[in-house]
């Protein structure tokens, strides 16, 4: 994209969380950081919010260009928001101002797909051409390569909608996810706190694991049927507990070596290529 230092973001509902990569792509030292996004406020104010990162990545090295991830629904060629459960305000609205007022030239990819190029640019999926990616938190994020291309739909979101799959008596996300544990377990807990209970031996956390991860294990055969991912990387925060899981999968397996800026470095990965380079547009797959 530029020949420069990247500012790279990684943007949710929350935080936006950001670093500054090098014309390599790797992040530089001390450069990762994150601030409020402050997504329910007006949009003058998210500008603020991603202005006030700017001008933060600015204070590390200068800025030649930036790539922000970020979920769906969004309009990822004209950076429009189209979300209703997040950013409501900016319904229909750019992101770019913040940009344009600081001269940066920027670029927008989803997020499972920067996810997954983080992971094989440098971390669990380095050296494969077929893997696939699970992001395991709120819900259940996908993406899969083909040939070494993320296989994305018309929109730029994953060609296969894993989450609303059909599945058992419905979808996938109700199985695998983190109201699925809660459900299970039968108390709205954090899934953090989930797992320390169930490290504790409490029978009934243990079984909300168990059940998810007999879940994502059978939509995982699935997968293989269809598309024979050479290697899986399990992402999101749940993957901290992925023991719990007892995952039975019949492919390799691991959790992301990058579970907290795979997202970022996938960003740097995209902003050094073109899309073509690092995508493959197809019709929207079923399951």
């Amino acid at each position: 994209m530029t020949n420069g230092n990247i500012l790279v973001l990684d943007v949710g509902g929350s935080f936006l969380k950001y670093g500054v990569a090098d014309q390599r792509g790797a992040l530089l030292p001390g450069s990762v950081g994150e601030a409020p996004a402050r997504a329910d406020e007006s949009p003058e104010k998210v500008y603020e919010a991603f202005g006030e990162v700017i001008r933060r990545a600015q204070e590390t090295a200068p800025l030649a260009g930036a790539c922000a991830c970020f979920p769906g629904p969004f309009d990822y060629t004209e950076g429009v928001f189209r979300m209703k459960h997040k950013f409501q305000a900016l319904y229909g609205c750019s992101i770019l101002p913040p940009f344009e007022r600081a001269g940066l030239p920027v670029r927008f990819l989803h997020d499972s797909t920067s996810y997954i190029l983080g992971e094989v640019s440098d971390g669990t999926l380095q050296g494969t051409q077929n893997p696939c990616c699970v992001m395991l938190g709120t819900g259940l994020g996908f993406s899969m390569m083909k040939d070494g291309k993320v296989l994305i739909d018309q929109t730029q979101t994953p060609a296969l909608a894993l989450w609303c799959a059909p599945f058992r008596e419905g979808i996938a996300e109700d199985y695998v996810s983190t109201r699925a544990i809660q459900a299970a377990y039968g108390q709205p807990l954090s899934v953090k706190d989930i797992a320390g209970r169930a490290r504790q031996g409490d029978e009934q956390a243990l079984r909300a694991f168990r059940l998810a991860g007999e879940a994502l294990s059978e939509l995982m055969e699935i997968i293989d049927r269809r598309f024979h991912p050479d290697k899986l990387a399990l992402g999101g925060q749940t993957a901290r507990s992925a023991d719990l899981l007892q995952l039975k999968l019949p492919f390799p397996w691991e959790v992301s070596h990058h579970l907290d800026d795979a997202a970022l470095r996938g960003a740097a990965y995209y902003a050094l290529r073109t899309r073509e380079e690092c995508t493959e547009v197809l019709p929207k797959i079923s399951l």
